[in-house]
């Protein structure tokens, strides 16, 4: 188990989904390599995975973060955002992190504190990334014209929701997350019934997907933490 890689990569999804507004977003595609924007987002998320590492030896990750970092981001800026170059951009600034903590150093942190890391990273992966993902997931397969993923109220229940399964998932609670499915459909039944079958199956989707993606979340930080 490579125990700084958790810390670093809390770091990296704090600053690259809860510290990066959608307005930055956009001028990076619209000013690419010359965004100022840019250039304070590639900061902080060089300097974050460090800082939460509370390794001051490992000072000279930051410049290497930096570098990798703003390249990578200037690439996406020039391409259409899909799924799959979501993914794709992610993995690199992830991969990045991982051979920096594996072959670059050989400090190691506490047990306890791995195991803090381990929740933070999951727990922040189930907000704002997968709620980005399953978003881009839906539209790619409804169809939809908009790639504008917005942090409205069904936003915000998909991501407590996903929260809930989690902890469902990680305390062996596994049967909660039927009454979970029951209350949220009880409660979506009128909507769908006005809207019609689309509106069913795009409800329907989008709970599987985001139930899905928390699921195994949750089995991956009971994995991490047994192991």
């Amino acid at each position: 188990m490579i125990s700084l890689f958790f810390p670093m990569l809390a770091g990296h999804l704090v600053a690259d989904f809860w510290l990066q507004p959608s307005s930055w977003v956009s001028h990076k595609k619209e000013n690419g390599w010359k965004s100022k924007k840019l250039i304070l987002h590639t900061i902080i998320a060089s300097v974050l995975p460090v800082v939460f590492t509370l390794q001051l030896s490992l000072w000279w990750f930051v410049p290497v973060i930096f570098l990798t970092h703003y390249l990578i981001d200037v690439v996406k800026s020039k391409v259409k955002q899909t799924m799959w170059f979501f993914l794709a951009d992610q993995l690199l600034h992830i991969g990045i992190l991982w051979i920096l903590a594996t072959f670059f150093t050989e400090i190691t942190i506490p047990k306890s504190f791995i195991h803090f890391w381990i929740y933070a990273c999951g727990f922040i992966l189930i907000t704002n990334p997968l709620g980005i993902l399953t978003g881009m997931f839906l539209k790619s397969v409804t169809k939809a014209e908009s790639n504008t993923v917005q942090l409205n109220a069904s936003a915000w229940i998909g991501i407590f929701e996903r929260i809930l399964i989690v902890i469902f998932v990680t305390t062996g609670q596994i049967q909660a997350i039927g009454f979970l499915v029951a209350a949220k459909s009880v409660f979506r039944f009128s909507e769908i019934q006005q809207e019609g079958n689309q509106k069913a199956e795009y409800f329907l989707l989008g709970t599987l997907v985001s139930f899905t993606v928390a699921i195994v979340v949750g089995l991956g930080i009971k994995l991490l933490m047994t192991n």
